[in-house]
């Protein structure tokens, strides 16, 4: 067995703002299961939504948020996630706090490695794998893994009670929600926020890249890599990894020759989200990994959106199999890569 024995709590926040770090201390041992197609997350909700008058809409719509990834992802694991519905700071409509650990290259490979084994069917995963000598695996030796991705992963027997460190997201009580649709134009889409949290609980958007996270802590964070930023491109065959606003990089699990989505590049929001222009009134375009979200709908979160493709890359087990041409819808041509980012108010 395999030990590790740091561990960092951070922050990642869906719309403009920094990050915040601790460092901590905790031993986790390495374990092997066999998988049952189960994915389970339990939400806790805190007192400030069950005090609100709107409190049962809240509700309803994370538990609509939970029901969708859950019926998207068929991996057995009990995912604990505490809701909280406050303040938070201007252009911030919501946040997730959790736990990250250190991994060691080749054991994380190992682990994507057995999960690619036990769900064949997972063709994502499959051709990411394949091809990550061409990203930037090539200069990894450290990851930067949340809890949730090594509970997956069966690689947290040692945590306390076999969970993954207990999840925070955060919506702002501020923000002009609906919590129900249709979403109109003129509000945010509440589903879809908590959609795009948990999906940083998983381990991808911002929960997937440390480039945030080396600016705020980078005695942690610097020298390693989280599980998306092996799939961060600027040409094919081209790997990336900066934090810097001039840039243009993208997700591609081919080596660099299909980009599935681009890729934010403004720090103001995290670098591991995705950065499409906002449709009018959202929309179609409205991606539910966007770094910065306009009112209105996200899209549908399906098995043919970018987002499936980024969870089931980083090795979450498949419930409906995509179409054989999935990735290929997926793409959109590499010529003229471009970048509109849209601050939430």
């Amino acid at each position: 067995m395999l030990r590790i024995s740091r561990l960092a709590e951070s922050v990642s926040r869906h719309g403009r703002g920094g990050l915040a770090s601790a460092v901590l201390l905790l031993a986790v041992v390495f374990a092997s299961e066999q998988p049952v197609h189960a994915l389970t997350i339990s939400p806790t909700f805190d007192s400030a939504i069950a005090d609100n008058p709107d409190g049962a809409l809240i509700e309803g719509a994370i538990n609509t948020a939970i029901g969708t990834i859950d019926s998207l992802y068929g991996n057995a694991v009990n995912l604990p996630v505490t809701f909280a519905y406050r303040p938070q700071a201007p252009g911030t409509l919501s946040l997730t706090n959790q736990l990250f650990y250190h991994v060691p290259f080749s054991t994380y490979v190992g682990l994507l490695q057995n999960a690619s084994a036990a769900d064949p069917a997972n063709a994502f995963l499959a051709t990411a794998l394949a091809n990550l000598p061409s990203g930037n695996a090539v200069n990894a030796s450290v990851m930067s893994i949340t809890g949730a991705q090594l509970t997956m992963l069966h690689a947290v027997a040692g945590l306390p009670g076999n969970t993954p460190g207990g999840a925070t997201i955060s919506l702002n009580s501020n923000a002009n929600f609906a919590f129900t649709g249709p979403v109109p134009p003129d509000r945010y889409d509440a589903v879809g926020d908590v959609e795009h949290e948990l999906d940083e609980v998983l381990g991808g958007g911002g929960g997937g890249s440390t480039l945030n996270r080396c600016i705020t802590n980078p005695g942690f964070y610097c020298g390693t890599y989280g599980p998306t930023d092996l799939y961060r491109y600027y040409a094919p065959g081209v790997p990336g990894y900066t934090a810097s606003s001039a840039a243009t990089s993208y997700f591609s699990i081919d080596g660099g020759n299909t980009a599935i989505a681009s890729f934010n590049q403004d720090p103001a929001g995290d670098l591991g989200d995705f950065a499409p222009p906002c449709g009018t009134g959202g929309g179609a375009d409205e991606l539910i990994q966007d770094a910065f979200s306009c009112p209105g709908p996200y899209e549908a979160y399906t098995t043919s959106s970018p987002e499936y493709a980024m969870v089931e890359a980083i090795g979450w087990d498949s419930v409906a199999v995509p179409e054989p041409d999935t990735l290929a819808l997926l793409g959109f041509s590499l010529v003229g890569l471009g970048f509109v980012s849209r601050r939430r108010d």
